[in-house]
This record gives structure tokens, C-alpha cells and sequence, in this order.
């Protein structure tokens, strides 16, 4: 399959996961709601297992030899970064602003990563990039103004949640991108990253004080699911990013914004609100997010 097909299929992944923690944070369908926290917590067990079994078979490739302590660190703090503190951010934005109006502001990821780019390269931004972000930050400006389904306080602190993921994001994924440079390989990479980021969620959450029926919510159906989906995602990004360059690769998997929408009118039933503000800023932010990637 080419590189643009896994990133088609990452987005469907992504947004998948999505759907599932609106799903479980707001209670779906006459169930308990589930904090956010705990479904990040599945996301990177999912993550130690699926990237472990992975990295078994890179390390009896010899992939271990190229790993070095520089590597390793940076792959450590970007999972950190973006892995447990995005996550987390992310999560409550879906809780608190919606599955798509939270995708939506998070793609102002493509802004904060390509800033750091520039700030780090010295390179000024072209013309069709500073097209891009103004379409980026028209896109959002209509998101945000969205009023269906708006309640004041929450979604203001979900804009926020999100804002601050979309730069975790940015930051964790520029740290993971400098340490592949030195170990080019993805899955010992995201292995090496979650066997830090899952104890410093464990640290944060400390599930050995939850009473016995809060446990039982790591079990349910749309938890697992939110966390399988968003590792499967991962994992077919990895697979698109080997074969065509990141700028498409990370184009089309910012289509999930859309796919957001669609999914959630279908699973979410009325639980997740937003009209044609929301449609028509998601399709400016992602048109503007790939001009920022391609300019």
C-alpha cells in the first residue's frame, strides 16, 4: 500500500478514537461518564504492547545498536510531552468542546510545528504558507464561533485544553523527528517513548487508590476502543511517513477532522452538536494546513 493510503487510514483511525472518547468522557447512551485521564492511561497500555512486540523484533534486527542515549531521551520527552501531556489536553477538549470542534482547533498543530521549523532554521515563512495560515486561522475563528451546542464555560476551557494539546503535539513530534534522525526506527522509537510516558500517567493518576467499581471503567467498550484505534492510528502514520513525505503524509491524516464529523452525526446521535460553521471552518483549516505542509 503507497504511504498516502496508511495516512488515509491513520485519519479513519484517529477519528475513530476520537468518536470513542466523546463517547465514554460525556457518558454515551445512558452510561457513566469516564474522566479523560483514564482513557489516556488504556491508550498508552495499548501503546506498550502493540509498539513492545514491534520493537522485539527491530532489536533482533540489530536496531539496538543505533540507539543512543541522545535518541532514547528525545524519544522519552517527546512521548511525554505530546503521548501523556497532549493526550490528556486533547481528551478534555473532546469532553468539553466536542469531537469535532476539538480536532478542528488541534490543527492548529500544523501552525505551532511549523513555527517551531522556522524559529529553529531561521527560514521565514513562503507566501502560500502565510496563505495557509490565514485560512488555518479563518477555519478556526468559525469553529470557534460555532454556537450550536456551545455552553460558555466548558467550551471555552475545551478551546483551551485544545490549543495546548495542538502545541504538545507540535513539540512532542518535532523531539520524536530529531531522535529518528540518529534511530531510524519508528516502533523501537515509540516503545522507548511510552515506557516513560505510561508511569508518568500512572505518577499523575495513581490507580492503585481508585475504588474497585471506578476500575471496572477501563474495561468498557468504548474505553478499550478509544485506546486501540488511537494506537492502530499511530502505527499506520509510522507506516505512510516510510513511504511518501511527511508534508503529504501529515495532509491527509488531518482529513480525520472531517471524518469527526461524519462519524460522530452517526455514533454520537445529537451528543455532539455543531453545524455548518463547524463543517466550513474544519475544510478551511485543513485546506490551510496543506498549504502550511506543501508551501
Amino acid at each position: 500500500m503507497s504511504g498516502e493510503g496508511y495516512a488515509l487510514l491513520a485519519a479513519f483511525a484517529f477519528a475513530l478514537s476520537t468518536v470513542f472518547t466523546r463517547q465514554f468522557a460525556v457518558g454515551s447512551r445512558g452510561r457513566p461518564p469516564v474522566r479523560p485521564e483514564v482513557g489516556v492511561l488504556v491508550s498508552l497500555s495499548t501503546d506498550l504492547v502493540l509498539f513492545g512486540s514491534l520493537a522485539t523484533a527491530e532489536l533482533r534486527r540489530g536496531a539496538g545498536a543505533q540507539l543512543t542515549w541522545q535518541s532514547a531521551l528525545l524519544f522519552m520527552v517527546g512521548a511525554v510531552v505530546a503521548s501523556m501531556l497532549g493526550r490528556n489536553l486533547a481528551y478534555v477538549s473532546v469532553q468539553q468542546a466536542g469531537a469535532g470542534r476539538s480536532t478542528a482547533i488541534r490543527l492548529c498543530n500544523t501552525l505551532f510545528a511549523a513555527a517551531v521549523g522556522w524559529v529553529w532554521l531561521h527560514d521565514l515563512p513562503r507566501p502560500w504558507q502565510v496563505v495557509g495560515a490565514l485560512l488555518i486561522t479563518t477555519g478556526l475563528w468559525l469553529v470557534v464561533t460555532e454556537r450550536e451546542g456551545w455552553v460558555e464555560g466548558a467550551s471555552w476551557m475545551g478551546v483551551a485544553t485544545a490549543v495546548g494539546a495542538a502545541a504538545a503535539f507540535a513539540l512532542g513530534d518535532t523531539a520524536r523527528r530529531a531522535a529518528l534522525h540518529v534511530t531510524p526506527s519508528p516502533p523501537l522509537g515509540a516503545f522507548v517513548g511510552v515506557c516513560a510516558a505510561l508511569p508518568a500517567q500512572l505518577l499523575y493518576l495513581r490507580p492503585w487508590r481508585w475504588p474497585r467499581e471506578f476500575l471496572r471503567h477501563v474495561w468498557r467498550p468504548d474505553v478499550l476502543g478509544s485506546g486501540f484505534f488511537n494506537t492502530v492510528a499511530l502505527l499506520l502514520l509510522f507506516f505512510a511517513f516510510q513511504r511518501t513525505p511527511v508534508a503529504n503524509a501529515a495532509a491527509l491524516y488531518n482529513l480525520q477532522v472531517l471524518l469527526v464529523i461524519v462519524l460522530g452525526r452517526w455514533m454520537l446521535r445529537g451528543e455532539d452538536p455543531g453545524g455548518g460553521r463547524l463543517v466550513l471552518g474544519s475544510v478551511l483549516a485543513v485546506v490551510g494546513a496543506g498549504l502550511v505542509l506543501w508551501g
